[in-house]
């Protein structure tokens, strides 16, 4: 149990990639990821060209998943700064590579980044 009175508070290392947004009101992060893909449009498509575009697309359709999930008006700072940077992380990981599964391999990395980023960036 924290000290620290404050509702809200989380320790990172307390924090889970399923439960990163529950402060969000977001009680299961898969729910994010499953909206992200069907957002995309690319359910029917397996490989995921590597392109800048994409990660845009990527970028985006996970934006438009928080903002549908969420009650609040926009994206507070700390998230776009953990989406950012999950992006980032995740092209810098394929880069090279000319296609990965968008399904088993490019959302679940960036989603795994975002949540992580998150944990932190919340404190």
């Amino acid at each position: 149990m924290s000290n620290d009175p404050t509702p809200s508070h989380h320790a990172a290392e307390e924090c889970t990639t399923t439960a990163s947004f529950d402060d969000h009101g977001i009680v299961d992060g898969s729910d994010l990821v499953t909206s992200t893909y069907y957002r995309l449009g690319e359910a029917d498509r397996t490989a995921f060209p590597l392109t800048e575009a994409a990660f845009d697309r990527l970028e985006s359709a996970f934006l438009w998943a928080y903002l549908g999930s969420v009650e609040e008006s926009g994206v507070p700072r700390h998230v776009e700064l953990a989406i950012e940077d999950a992006r980032a992380r995740t092209e810098e990981e394929f880069a090279g590579s000319e296609e990965a599964d968008l399904r088993t391999e490019v959302l679940p990395a960036f989603y795994r980044r975002v949540a992580g980023f998150h944990c932190i960036y919340r404190e």
